[in-house]
Formats: structure tokens, C-alpha cells, sequence
């Protein structure tokens, strides 16, 4: 069976930008959602105008599991073990956690599910998977 890939291409980076794209764009959907009736005005076209806030919360869900879901292939493509799947787990229980943070009647705790919680994901998520390579020497 051949490669699927062109040859020099190796989906090591691949699947770590499309982890931390999708991880982006879901924060960005939650981010957005506060401002759906200015871009309502201003005849802008996010997620939160296009599809409601309800419904862009829930495709932010989808991508947050999406990445959850990248970062845990990562460790079939790179030798990471323990430390950095306990780092995922607990990127998985934040990402959630920020989810149960916000809802479409209430967005009063965006701030702290955009700038706290992510800001806890994304040093995590680093510390698991340098603990990990430091641990494999």
C-alpha cells in the first residue's frame, strides 16, 4: 500500500496544527458569541450570527472533542507516554469544565472561560508534554 502522503510530508505537524486550530477556533466561537448582536448590525458573518449563540456554542463543543481527539493520536506518531496522556486528560476535564462555564442565556463568564481556562489548557498541555520528553531523557 502506498504512503498517503507526498513524499517529505509527515503528519507529525499535521495533526499538531490541526489539533491547535481546532482547539483556537472553538475559544474563538465562545469569544465571538458575545458580540452576535453587533454583528448582527454591522451585517458581519460569524458562527453565533450565522447559526445562534446555542448552536455556535455547540459546534465549539465539536471542536474542542475534535482536539481532544488529535492530541490523543499525537502519542501514535511521537513516543509520548504517561506523563503527557495524564496532560491530555486534564486538558479533556478543562475543556469541559469551560463548556459548562458559558450558556446561551448567560455568557456573563466568557472572559473566564476564554482567557482563564484556556490560558491553563495551553500551559498544561506544554508542561505534560515537556515533563514527558524530559522523563524519556
Amino acid at each position: 500500500m502506498a504512503d498517503p502522503l507526498p513524499p517529505g510530508l509527515v503528519p507529525r505537524p499535521i495533526v499538531l496544527a490541526a489539533a491547535v486550530s481546532l482547539w483556537v477556533a472553538g475559544f474563538d466561537v465562545i469569544y465571538s458569541c458575545q458580540d452576535v448582536h453587533f454583528d448582527t448590525l454591522e451585517g458581519l458573518h460569524s458562527a453565533p450570527r450565522r447559526f445562534g449563540v446555542r448552536h455556535a456554542l455547540a459546534l465549539s463543543s465539536v471542536l474542542h472533542g475534535l482536539t481532544v481527539l488529535l492530541f490523543l493520536a499525537l502519542p501514535l506518531l511521537i513516543p509520548l507516554g504517561w506523563p503527557y496522556l495524564a496532560g491530555l486528560g486534564g486538558t479533556a476535564a478543562l475543556l469541559f469544565y469551560e463548556h459548562r462555564l458559558i450558556r446561551p442565556e448567560d455568557l456573563s463568564r466568557v472572559n473566564q472561560a476564554f482567557f482563564t481556562v484556556n490560558g491553563c489548557v495551553s500551559f498544561l498541555i506544554l508542561a505534560a508534554t515537556a515533563a514527558d520528553l524530559a522523563l524519556r531523557g
